[in-house]
């Protein structure tokens, strides 16, 4: 029988079972059941978490899993494949389909009985239990730490400094003004009200040598988190409403709102994942701080209105680089990470490159090379082959061509909403200002070019849709593939090819 052995342990330290540890015991495990003469492969993982299923080697013992590989999989303790109750349920019931039995060697769990069902379902619930109820602990003194307005700690805001006080035995830290920073700061609020536009701003401060604490040029990012940080923002009746509608947890009531002192703003992020993801509002908790603020609830809304408005729909999905087809969608099997396309040193003609599993840059994989130029000559005439057999051109160009077609009108659409938001930021700001007759002028002169652009981009957008179910019949596909250019087979190659996984010896594909 086929089995497999995963370990993972979330930190590099010496409490628990090491990964060396969880393997012995496993193999124990299997060799007093089941004897010696069985195949065992080994899936590790070390540094990683269990609170979600996106691990490289899980996902690889998944996939050999689907490939129907495997008879047994085995693990040390429950909590290293999941904490979650969900994700635990579906990934038994997934395997049941797949005829794969599970077992869990410390609880003496086994998939392969009822009984083992049913004990795994119920000690899975209560390891998510212990997990929500340290969160929600924690939670707790975070709110504590909220209602008292106090700051956490880290780099302070542009426009204040950390100061350390001590009340009743305990000390805490709160948030004083710096005047010279806070300049800045009003400063960049009320360029992005007249502008409208976080670009606008960055140039405007450039253009009066104003620079950050660290005597350097805003980043549009450092802008965009001042003009989005509610430190900023007075505590007052409209901050406070837009907050619960934001479904926030807000700590002071409508009888403690202020037109002096400003918001704090606790669990901004997520520091339970990587690189700490900001979290929705609605995650957020919302308290009266010490600290005396600079713009109204009023003016911070209209703020966060118009970063909205501007903020782009969709970002498209674009390939890694303009020579290597299979870029972004080539995986490797050892650690299931992406492959590379790196080029070759003291090339003189043309361009000659490898594909490099991700993880072996960072001497985390031992997975050999892949010759870039060979495997994608050879994926051209496997697609161009099997399109062939198939006699599935008329099939694959339509929906390509369809695919096509609607790329085209989502770029239309975007440049029709982009028009809009940039006419209602303009009539906002003749709504915002005391408006003279050069500015009014100015305003209906720019209102009037975006409504012609805004035209001409809908009337693009129309002759687009009247031809997209156009049926081409007369068009060879093979003509056709030789005068696309490498973007373009790219973006054909990742229609057809939904992933790619090197083995070592050769390139599966999945369509």
């Amino acid at each position: 029988m086929e089995f497999a052995i995963y370990s993972r342990k979330s930190k590099q330290t010496g409490k628990g079972e090491s990964i060396e540890n969880q393997i012995l015991i496993c193999k124990k495990y299997i060799e007093a059941r089941f004897g010696t003469k069985h195949q065992i492969h080994i899936f590790s993982e070390e540094g990683v978490s269990a609170k979600n299923k996106e691990r490289p080697q899980f996902q690889n013992m998944l996939l050999w899993a689907q490939q129907k590989k495997l008879d047994y999989i085995v693990c040390y303790r429950l909590d290293r494949i999941s904490r979650n109750v969900g994700d635990f349920a579906q990934l038994v019931e997934q395997l049941s389909k797949w005829n794969i039995a599970f077992i869990c060697v410390q609880e003496q769990f086994d998939t392969a009985t009822p009984t083992g069902r049913a004990m795994m379902y119920m000690a899975s619930v209560f390891a998510q239990l212990e997990r929500e109820t340290i969160a929600e602990r924690v939670k707790d003194n975070m709110m504590h730490l909220a209602k008292k307005g106090y700051w956490l700690g880290g780099t302070p805001p542009l426009g204040f400094i950390s100061k350390r006080a001590v009340e009743k035995e305990h000390s805490f830290c709160y948030l004083e003004q710096n005047e010279f920073e806070m300049m800045t700061a009003k400063k960049i609020y009320m360029l992005f009200l007249e502008y409208c536009s976080v670009s606008a701003v960055k140039r405007k401060l450039e253009e009066e040598k104003i620079f950050s604490r660290q005597n350097k040029p805003f980043s549009l990012i450092g802008i965009k988190e001042i003009l989005s940080n509610p430190v900023y923002c007075h505590a007052d009746e409209q901050a406070r409403e837009y907050f619960l509608k934001q479904k926030a947890t807000v700590t002071f009531s409508k009888e403690e709102c202020s037109d002096i002192y400003g918001l704090l703003a606790y669990n901004k992020r997520n520091y339970a994942k990587k690189s700490a993801p900001r979290q929705k509002i609605e995650h957020w908790i919302v308290a009266k701080g010490k600290q005396k603020a600079i713009v109204t609830g009023k003016q911070w809304i209209a703020v966060q209105n118009i970063l909205q408005r501007n903020k782009p729909n969709t970002q498209q999905q674009k390939t890694e680089n303009e020579y290597a087809l299979l870029s972004g969608i080539l995986y490797c099997q050892k650690c299931g990470s992406k492959m590379q396309a790196k080029k070759r040193r003291n090339q003189q003609k043309g361009i000659v490159f490898d594909y490099i599993c991700k993880a072996k840059l960072q001497k985390k994989c031992t997975m050999q090379n892949l010759s870039g130029n060979q495997t994608d000559e050879k994926t051209e005439k496997l697609l161009l082959q099997y399109i062939s057999e198939k006699n599935c051109f008329d099939e694959i160009y339509k929906k390509y061509q369809n695919n096509t077609f609607s790329q085209e009108i989502k770029q239309c659409q975007k440049g029709i909403l982009h028009c809009q938001r940039q006419k209602e930021n303009y009539i906002a700001l003749l709504g915002e200002q005391k408006a003279n007759d050069i500015l009014i002028k100015e305003v209906n002169q720019k209102l009037m070019q975006l409504q012609n652009q805004q035209n001409m981009l809908q009337k693009t957008k129309t002759l687009l849709q009247q031809n997209q179910w156009l049926q081409t019949d007369t068009i060879s596909f093979f003509s056709l593939w030789k005068e696309l250019s490498i973007k373009q087979k790219q973006e054909a190659i990742r229609f057809l090819i939904k992933k790619g996984i090197w083995t070592g010896e050769e390139v599966w594909y999945y369509l």
